[in-house]
């Protein structure tokens, strides 16, 4: 273990725990999915992959250079994905944490014409706004990355097409609260569609929240 592997084991716990949680509340799979947390100004804490996110621990959890996305935990195989979280920290200095899972009912939002509605519950519309839509782009691709990161610059919340969610915050907490309720909101959003006379937020009160939330 490197010497910057060992000096953040304490936030790789805690990287570990917060996907230990995603898996327990039915928010991603086995294989699914990836967790990061930007340690400081130079390093990335990035789940690794090829291990059973239900049980990760703090040394399955890798660190990265944020500069040039060197693997500084040579015994652990980066997620698919460290492109997309390096761009994202690059692309918002203030985000300090990124969650990616693929909840069943908002990944059906990505994957259909129909937009997730988040202006149907106040809490939704607070935490985490009009969710972003990015293209689809091949899954650890540049180009996914490019999107993705593109997004982010003035979303949340992202939906990938035909791919998955992902969530950004100031914390680990903040970003994982944000895929959570995005995940409630597309359940919401589906059932109001099946009863029928669906009440939305009116532009008032969307703009009461927005000040309250200091948007």
């Amino acid at each position: 273990m490197t010497a910057s592997a060992s000096s953040f084991a304490e936030q790789r716990e805690e990287v570990a725990r917060c996907m230990r949680r995603l898996y327990e509340h039915g928010l991603t799979t086995t294989s699914g999915g990836n967790i990061s947390l930007r340690a400081d100004d130079r390093h990335v804490l990035l789940t690794a992959s090829k291990f059973d996110k239900g049980t990760l621990t703090g040394a399955q959890v890798g660190v990265l250079a944020l500069d040039d996305g060197a693997n500084l935990t040579p015994e652990l195989s980066p997620s698919i994905e460290a492109g997309m979280h390096l761009a994202i920290y690059r692309a918002r200095p203030d985000v300090r944490a990124v969650v990616h899972a693929h909840p069943v009912t908002a990944s059906a939002f990505c994957c259909s014409a129909v937009p997730l509605n988040c202006r149907l519950l106040a809490e939704a519309y607070a935490v985490v706004g009009d969710p972003g839509y990015a293209a689809y782009a091949c899954m650890g691709t540049p180009e996914l990355a490019a999107v993705v990161a593109d997004c982010t610059r003035t979303h949340n919340g992202v939906l990938m097409a035909n791919h998955g969610v992902l969530a950004v915050g100031r914390n680990l907490l903040e970003a994982f609260d944000r895929l959570e309720v995005l995940e409630n909101a597309a359940r919401l959003t589906l059932l109001t569609r099946l009863l029928g006379g669906t009440v939305e937020l009116t532009k008032e009160q969307l703009a009461a929240l927005d000040a309250l939330m200091g948007r």
